[in-house]
């Protein structure tokens, strides 16, 4: 994982990673390049069923989506990025040490 908190939450408390269409993906014939572009290890693969699976979701940067741009149109999606936010932000403010920072 890069970073163990964003904008001071714990990265675990944000729910943002790719999600697989499998009725998009075409596994990229085998040879899966989302797995080969993303650097932080999100991507794995079934070895039994032979499918793209997200791995490691909170190695995922938040708000990136770059491997989109390998995959099939649509093969890939993500959470609403407002709403993400929104949730950062109301577990920021619930959080102790947030709430000692803002006194």
């Amino acid at each position: 994982m890069t970073e163990e908190t964003y904008m001071g939450v714990p990265r675990n408390k944000i729910p943002w990673c790719p999600v697989v269409n499998y009725a998009k993906c075409n596994f990229c014939e085998g040879d899966p390049q989302c797995l080969k572009f993303c650097p932080h290890g999100v991507f794995g693969i079934d070895e039994k069923e032979k499918k793209l699976i997200v791995a490691n979701p909170d190695n995922c940067v938040v708000f990136c989506r770059s491997c989109r741009k390998v995959c099939a149109p649509e093969a890939l999606g993500f959470p609403s990025k407002p709403e993400v936010l929104n949730i950062i932000k109301k577990t920021r403010e619930n959080s102790e040490e947030w709430k000692t920072i803002r006194s």
